[in-house]
């Protein structure tokens, strides 16, 4: 009598428990990635544009080399000449990759970062590139709605061993009147 009565306590608290009933997924931990891999200098500037809006600094910082050895070449930023005095004399891409993950973090995710490109060139060669534009780089900001950083930029591109370009140079041209996205990186490198 006692193992009937103990089996049947059994089945009643197992029943009031909801271990049996189905729960609803959580969502996924992972950033969103549009990510695709860049067998043309072209891919590299979507990239780019797309860890900007997907807000994803594991993408961000696949655009750049990571020399030796995958690239025979270290990535180097040159900064806009309005800031060279004040930059940190040490950029790389894990810098690069620092300045990034901040700035994503440090703004609203319900807010996007816009990133665009005008005035566009390619000079592409066997397995090197230059690239040269006009950016557009508009930021929330809490006090002010958005901050915008405007100016020129030259990249210099290269194929890596699996053959998929990166940035292994960065030059930043300002405009006048304008921040640069040299002081985008120094405002949230720390």
């Amino acid at each position: 009598m006692k193992i009937i009565f103990i089996l049947i306590l059994s089945l009643l608290i197992l029943e009031g428990c909801d271990i049996f009933e189905t729960r609803d997924p959580k969502p996924p931990n992972n950033p969103r990635s549009n990510y695709k891999t860049p067998v043309e200098p072209k891919d590299v500037i979507n990239n780019l544009k797309n860890s900007f809006s997907d807000k994803n600094a594991n993408d961000y910082k696949m655009n750049f080399s990571s020399g030796s050895p995958l690239v025979s070449r270290n990535f180097n930023f040159v900064p806009s000449g309005n800031v060279l005095s004040i930059f940190p004399n040490e950029w790389n891409v894990d810098t690069e990759f620092q300045y990034f993950n901040n700035l994503i973090t440090r703004t609203s995710q319900d807010l996007p970062i816009i990133l665009s490109f005008s005035n566009e060139s390619y000079d592409i060669r066997a397995d090197s590139a230059i690239y040269t534009a006009e950016y557009f780089l508009s930021v929330p900001d809490p006090n002010s709605g958005s901050k915008i950083y405007d100016g020129n930029l030259r990249f210099m591109m290269k194929t890596d061993i699996n053959n998929a370009w990166v940035i292994y140079y960065w030059e930043d041209i300002a405009k006048s009147g304008s921040m640069s996205w040299s002081e985008l990186k120094i405002e949230f490198y720390l």
